[in-house]
């Protein structure tokens, strides 16, 4: 195998060493995937080496794990098999197109929003970016679905179209790219959603060289807002309110012990006198619509119970630059123990004070301390459907072997119990999640694996989480 894919990319762009291949084998999912090196290690260069390895690869039918960045957290690029070929895709790194015009940008596996923001900067543009560090992909955090988003004036849905090499060699693109690349991109062309059903099967289908996002305006008006409330119902009213009148970039809920010291830094302040849970909102527009927002905004503050909060300035200037300029600086990835555990669903606002109440008893119920449960919540879709992203967290000591135990029974007992309270469906599909699910979704799960069936039909690509 080595040999032949030497003939592709070359000496210096493939490795079967041990070590360097075990450094590929887990992530910070250990305790649900177990760890599992690769055979190898190979690094195309170009679209058309990605093509070549992966017609050798679905020749021999040899498992194939596309990896962007490696900034993983869900078990998604760990082998499945035995003798897989880890895909690295970092020399993929080019940013295709930025159309100011048009507002988007397309980029390779391999781009970060580091990158990315930094390129679209100089336009006054941005993407929607994750809270993660600005190292991961953009790529695979918008073909994931993976843009839970932290402005909720963004909605959700921020991929226009794909460009897909499947295991038989052939290139689909999406959209209005089947036709011609001359044109600006829209989402949907001739036929079918393809791109809709490509996302949140992350390399079950084939590997993605190419992918065309939205961008979005960067305002110099700017004003930042914390109202705390004492409990997560207290604050359902105002979160509505402020969402439904469309006057809000962002919008997020964080309880006080963990996101907001994350958010904020470790500035010196005392966060234990902070109210249970804090709104932190932003308003940002151009000169006269933001003014009248901010006085809307004023006014919903005051007829909510909330208390608005006196932040220290240099705090919202920390929030403003994480939220709207993508400056990633939060510990919140890490953890303020050390690790983090996080189920993260999308759901409606109406169903928020749920989530939390499931996520406190099924902590309890699996002897998680009471200390290590947090929340957090980012409203992103204000029309039909409420559409929230929640993070159910546990922030942990990841050498505590108990505590590792006591969290893969938190996920056996909750996840059957988010099901049965409704969710709209889970941020990725990480160890656990599937096996509830497809009885649940009925004949849809036979057409999903029918689809994946067509497009690997001899089971090359790494089935990661999935099935």
């Amino acid at each position: 195998m080595k040999e032949s894919l030497k003939q592709i990319v070359g000496d210096e762009y493939i490795t079967d060493d041990s070590a360097i291949c075990y450094s590929y084998s887990r992530d910070q999912h250990w305790n649900f995937v177990p760890a599992k090196s690769p055979a190898c290690v190979v690094m195309p260069g170009t679209r058309e080496e990605v093509r070549e390895i992966l017609l050798f690869a679905n020749k021999n039918r040899i498992p194939v794990i596309p990896w962007s960045t490696g900034i993983n957290v869900r078990g998604l690029t760990i082998p499945v098999h035995d003798n897989s070929i880890l895909l690295d895709l970092s020399r993929l790194n080019r940013i295709i197109e930025i159309n100011e015009e048009m507002m988007t940008a397309t980029v390779e596996p391999a781009v970060t929003f580091g990158m990315l923001m930094a390129a679209t900067d100089k336009f006054k543009l941005r993407p929607a970016f994750p809270d993660a560090p600005l190292t991961v992909s953009v790529l695979a955090n918008n073909y994931l679905r993976g843009i839970y988003q932290t402005s909720s004036a963004d909605g959700h849905d921020h991929t226009l179209s794909f460009e897909m090499i499947l295991p038989n060699g052939e290139i689909i693109k999406t959209g209005s790219r089947a036709f011609s690349d001359d044109m600006p991109y829209f989402r949907y062309g001739v036929g079918p959603d393809i791109a809709g059903m490509m996302a949140a099967s992350p390399g079950t289908w084939g590997v993605v060289t190419e992918l065309t996002l939205k961008l979005y305006p960067v305002y110099d008006l700017q004003q930042a807002y914390f109202v705390g409330f004492d409990t997560v119902e207290d604050s359902m009213e105002f979160i509505r309110n402020i969402n439904r009148d469309e006057l809000v970039e962002s919008c997020r809920l964080l309880d006080h012990h963990s996101y907001i010291t994350g958010l904020f830094g470790t500035f010196d302040y005392d966060y234990e006198k902070l109210p249970e849970f804090v709104a932190c909102i932003l308003v940002a527009g151009i000169d006269g619509i933001f003014q009248a927002k901010d006085t809307l905004v004023r006014d919903h503050i005051g007829k909510s119970v909330g208390v608005l909060l006196d932040i220290p300035e240099k705090l919202r200037t920390h929030f403003r630059e994480e939220t709207l300029a993508g400056s990633e600086k939060s510990c919140m990835v890490f953890g303020v123990r050390g690790n983090y555990h996080c189920i993260g669903i999308y759901g409606p606002l109406t169903h928020v004070p749920a989530y939390w109440e499931l996520h406190k008893k099924a902590a309890a119920d699996a002897g998680i301390p009471a200390d290590h449960v947090y929340f957090y919540v980012n409203p992103i879709g204000r029309f039909h459907g409420q559409l929230c992203y929640v993070e159910l967290d546990i922030f942990y000591d990841g050498a505590d072997p108990d505590l590792g135990k006591k969290i893969q029974e938190y996920n056996r007992i909750q996840f059957p119990r988010l099901l049965d309270a409704g969710i709209y469906g889970w941020f990725r599909p990480y160890a656990g999640i599937i096996e509830p699910t497809l009885d649940r979704i009925g004949y849809q799960a036979e057409l999903w694996k029918k689809f994946m069936e067509f497009a690997d039909p001899n089971h090359i690509m790494n089935p990661g989480k999935l099935f």
